[in-house]
C-alpha cells in the first residue's frame, strides 16, 4: 500500500535525522500585530476545572509534556494518569499560555463536554483499547462540530453551529477520541488578502508562534492546530491542506504533518476552499501519532495505514531529492543512511487558477447544503463592506476576485490534474524512484494538485537557527 510505504521511510528518516529545535531567529519580514479578540474559552475552561484539583494535575507534567500517544496510553495503564487529567492539564495550559496577555492566541472554542467525556472513557476503558481513545485532538475551526461553532475564522460565520458533525468528527468520536476544541487558522484556508499574514482570522485575531512570537510566522493555514500541539496544548490535531497548510505550518512550528492522498479522510462538512484540492490530515509531533490520528480518522477501515517499523535501513534506497534551500543537508543525510539520493530539477505549476476556479460554486454549495447565514462569495464580500476595520483588516481581494470568477476554467483544471499526475507519474518511473523528497515548502504545489500524499518531518536548523522539515511524497509507480 502507497501509505505504508511512505510512513514506514519516513519512519527511517525520523529515526536518522530528525529533531527539534528552539527557534531564535525570523524566517521572514514580521507583518503580525498582537491581536486577540474575545472569546468564551477562557470562560468554558473555567466552568470545566472549577471541581477538579488541578494543582496535582500540574504534577503530572512529566508524563504529559512532549510525550507520545503511546507514551500517554502507557501512562494511563500503569495509572498514573486519567484521560480526565489529561483533559484537564491541556485546558489549564489554554488558560495559562494560549489565553494570557500577549499568549499564543491557537485556541478558537473548547468542546464544552470533553471533561465529562473523559470521565465516561476513564470509567469504561478495558485493557484493549484502541491508540486514540481518550486522546484529546483540536480540529480546525472548518471542520463541522455539531457542539461548537464552525466560523473557518470568519465574522460571518461566527455564530455558525452545524446541526451535525462532519463525517471525520464521527470517525474520531466512534475510535473513543476526546474533541477538545477547535483551532485558529488563517481565515477561509488563507484566502482572504495578499496582505493578511498567516494566523489571522477576524474572529479570533492572531496566532503567533511557540517558538519566537511575531518574528517567526506560524504559517498557515492550519496555524492555530500546528502552534498547540508544538506548545502542548493538546496531544494531536487535525488540519487541512490545499496547498501547503498542512505542510508548512507542520514545518516551521517543528512537528509532523501528514497530507494524506486525496479523500482518504472525507472533505464532507469541511468549510472548502477548492474541491480538487482540498484535504484534511493529521498534525502531530510524531509519525507514529500522525498514523494513529488518521486511522481514526477515516471510515473505510480497509484503508488503514499498517505502520511497519521492522524495516531496518535505507540501503540502496533510491529517493529523488528536489533541488531547494538545504536540499544539500538532506542528500547528505540520506547518503549517511545508505540511501541512493537523485537530485532533481522540477518546474512548478501555478495552481492560483484552480483556487480562483473552485472558491466561488463550491463555497455557495456548501452554504446551500448547511444553511449558513452568507449564501454566497458576493454575500460575504458585502458583509464585510459592514466593518472593514473588523470584518477584514487587511483587505479582502481574493474573495473579491473569486467572487467575480466566471467559471471559464473547469476544463483547465481538469486537465492540469490529469498532466500533473502524469508529469510526477514520470519522474518516478524514469528515475526508478522509491520516494520524492524536498526541504522547500514550495515543492508541495505539484502533489497537492494530484492528490498525491506528503509528510514533513523536523529535520534541522540552519547556521541562522532558522528550521525546516524534509518534505516525503510516495505513489505506486505505474
Amino acid at each position: 500500500m502507497k501509505n505504508k510505504i511512505i510512513i514506514a521511510v519516513i519512519v527511517l528518516a525520523v529515526a536518522f535525522f530528525a529533531a527539534k529545535f528552539f527557534l531564535k531567529s525570523q524566517v521572514q519580514t514580521a507583518t503580525e500585530e498582537v491581536i486577540m479578540y474575545d472569546n468564551d474559552v477562557i470562560k468554558t475552561i473555567d466552568a470545566h476545572l472549577q471541581n477538579l484539583p488541578i494543582e496535582e494535575i500540574r504534577k503530572k507534567e512529566k508524563l504529559i509534556m512532549e510525550k507520545s500517544i503511546e507514551e500517554i496510553q502507557e501512562s494511563i495503564k500503569k495509572g498514573e494518569l486519567t484521560y480526565t487529567e489529561l483533559t484537564a492539564f491541556y485546558m489549564d495550559r489554554i488558560r495559562s499560555y494560549d489565553k494570557a496577555k500577549k499568549g499564543l492566541n491557537s485556541v478558537m472554542e473548547i468542546n464544552p463536554n470533553a471533561i465529562s467525556e473523559a470521565k465516561k472513557l476513564d470509567s469504561e476503558k478495558t485493557e484493549s483499547i484502541n491508540p486514540m481513545y481518550g486522546i484529546p485532538v483540536l480540529v480546525k475551526d472548518n471542520i463541522n462540530t455539531k457542539d461548537m461553532k464552525t466560523s473557518a475564522g470568519t465574522i460571518a460565520l461566527k455564530d455558525f453551529q452545524p446541526s451535525e458533525n462532519a463525517p471525520v468528527i464521527e470517525s474520531l468520536i466512534k475510535n473513543k477520541a476526546i474533541i477538545l476544541g477547535k483551532a485558529n487558522l488563517s481565515e477561509l484556508a488563507n484566502f482572504v488578502d495578499t496582505k493578511m499574514p498567516s494566523g489571522y482570522s477576524s474572529k479570533l485575531g492572531q496566532t503567533h508562534n511557540p517558538f519566537d512570537p511575531l518574528m517567526l510566522t506560524p504559517s498557515g493555514s492550519s496555524s492555530g492546530s500546528a502552534v498547540a500541539v508544538a506548545a502542548n496544548l493538546s496531544t494531536v490535531a487535525l488540519g487541512t491542506e490545499t496547498t501547503g497548510s498542512i505542510i508548512s505550518p507542520a514545518s516551521i512550528n517543528s512537528i509532523v504533518g501528514f497530507k494524506p492522498s486525496k479523500d482518504l479522510i472525507s472533505t464532507e462538512g469541511v468549510v472548502p476552499l477548492s474541491s480538487t484540492m482540498d484535504t484534511v490530515g493529521p498534525m502531530t509531533k510524531t509519525v507514529k501519532d500522525a498514523v494513529a490520528l488518521f486511522n481514526a480518522s477515516i471510515q473505510d477501515e480497509s484503508k488503514k495505514i499498517n505502520l511497519n517499523t521492522d524495516l531496518k535501513d535505507l540501503s540502496n534506497m533510491r529517493i529523488g531529492v528536489m533541488k531547494g534551500d538545504n536540499s544539500e543537508k538532506l542528500i547528505e543525510a540520506l547518503k549517511k543512511a545508505g540511501a541512493v539520493p537523485v537530485e532533481l530539477e522540477i518546474e512548478e505549476i501555478d495552481n492560483e487558477f484552480i483556487l480562483q476556479q473552485d472558491f466561488k460554486p463550491d463555497f455557495e454549495n456548501f452554504a446551500k447544503k448547511y444553511n449558513l447565514p452568507v449564501k454566497n462569495l458576493s454575500e460575504l464580500v458585502e458583509f464585510n463592506k459592514k466593518d472593514l476595520k473588523r470584518n477584514a483588516k487587511y483587505g479582502q481581494d481574493l474573495i473579491e476576485d473569486a467572487a467575480e470568477n466566471k467559471g471559464e476554467d473547469a476544463e483547465k483544471v481538469k486537465k492540469t490534474v490529469a498532466e500533473t499526475k502524469e508529469k510526477l507519474n514520470k519522474l518516478m518511473k524514469d528515475n526508478n524512484l522509491d520516494i520524492i523528497a524536498f526541504t522547500d515548502s514550495t515543492g508541495v504545489v505539484l502533489p497537492c494538485i494530484a492528490g498525491y500524499p506528503l509528510m514533513t518531518v523536523p529535520l534541522r536548523s540552519n547556521r541562522d537557527r532558522r528550521a525546516y522539515g524534509s518534505y516525503f511524497l510516495r505513489y505506486r509507480r505505474k
